[in-house]
């Protein structure tokens, strides 16, 4: 009996759906040429095009061949890359080899995701061959200059290459920061061994910042909350009432540091938190009604998860407060009370775990509501 082979393209971050809007699993070289043709029109500079043109390439070097069946097939993840994308590379492959029956697979890719399909795809069939296709570009630094702004260009690459290195540069940055700050903070000798190292902090923070897209998510949120004015969503009286207690938090931490002698900067700074802290809890969890509130105007519902985030805020401001005042009262400052630490932190760690219980209760819920919707159906 003559083996059957799959040539297999795998697009991990779904660039044929995006941009091409191609369904996918496509089965069939006449299919794919479509789906080349599709992502070709939308994104000429796409490498997933060459991919698929290299895998039908293969399908038509094997069919004329002729001592094995072949079929040439595309499937795709998600935008999101990560455990949803994969997840649906599973399904689409399943429904790949239940329609196909290879035997074998040959896969095709740019290079860019084979260690993170290979896998999968391993997992549940034989692969036979992996054929990376590297595109043609033009040579020397002009080919390096637009290769590199291209990269610059796609949000997903970005992410991938710019914003690790902003990591590592603002690592580097705050390892070499932190001697010359504890020395400051110890006897208050001079920062000035701090400003090259603060300079690389900042030269790495603005490539991560622009790495993961920032300014694209500061101006949705600023169409978002414009839209929210306008339409006179409660959340923003909220939000302005948030933004009064965050303010008087920060002058009630500032004047506090009058109140007595501070001898370094960094007692300085737990005692400014300790006095402020809760103002800034009770900022968030007014933001957090507000959002509750103009939900249930909009939906008629109550999101249950706000009790549980709201528990454990709270919960993160006791055992916080315990902490700070045991450091406190080490250096001589604010309350002398162990048994006024150990409430604190006790209350915090069962607000935690009352927390948890809840958490757990509302996913058995969900669980069982969605288990019911999936025996209807079926009965259905």
């Amino acid at each position: 009996m003559m083996k059957k082979t799959l040539v297999l393209v795998v697009d991990r971050d779904d660039d044929f759906g995006v941009k091409g809007r191609v369904e996918t699993p496509v089965i069939g070289v006449e299919g794919c040429s479509v789906a080349a043709t599709a992502l070709g029109i939308a994104d000429p500079e796409d490498s997933d095009i060459n991919a698929l043109y290299a895998a039908i390439n293969i399908y038509k070097e094997i069919l004329a061949e002729g001592n094995t069946e072949v079929e040439v097939a595309l499937i795709g993840g998600n935008e999101k890359v990560g455990h949803r994308s994969d997840a649906a590379i599973v399904d689409e492959l399943e429904v790949v080899l239940k329609d196909v029956s290879p035997d074998r697979v040959i896969l095709v890719g740019d290079g860019a995701e084979d260690e993170y399909v290979y896998p999968i795809i391993s997992s549940r069939i034989p692969i036979d061959s992996v054929r990376k296709v590297y595109v043609k570009q033009a040579p020397g630094l002009e080919g390096t200059v637009y290769i590199v702004s291209k990269i610059l260009e796609d949000p997903a690459k970005r992410r991938r290459f710019l914003a690790p290195l902003g990591l590592v540069i603002v690592a580097i940055a705050l390892l070499f920061m932190i001697q010359p700050f504890m020395s400051y903070m110890g006897d208050g000798s001079s920062l000035s061994g701090i400003t090259t190292p603060m300079v690389v902090f900042l030269i790495g923070a603005v490539i991560l910042l622009y790495g993961y897209n920032t300014s694209e998510w500061l101006e949705q949120w600023r169409i978002k909350w414009v839209a929210r004015i306008k339409s006179g969503s409660v959340t923003v009286t909220f939000v302005l009432i948030a933004l009064l207690f965050v303010l008087a938090g920060l002058i009630f931490g500032y004047l506090s540091l009058k109140e007595l002698y501070i001898p370094s900067l960094f007692q300085g700074f737990l005692w400014f938190v300790s006095n402020s802290l809760w103002l800034m809890i009770f900022a968030i969890l007014i933001y957090q009604v507000g959002d509750l509130v103009d939900m249930y105007i909009s939906t008629k519902r109550i999101k249950l998860s706000f009790i549980v985030g709201s528990i454990n805020l709270v919960a993160i401001g006791l055992i916080t407060t315990g902490a700070l005042d045991l450091v406190l009262a080490y250096f001589d400052m604010g309350i002398m009370n162990n048994a006024v630490f150990a409430m604190e932190i006790i209350a915090g760690i069962a607000l935690a775990f009352i927390s948890a219980l809840l958490q757990r209760h509302m996913k058995d819920i969900i669980e069982a509501s969605e288990s019911a919707k999936d025996a209807d159906a079926d009965a259905a």
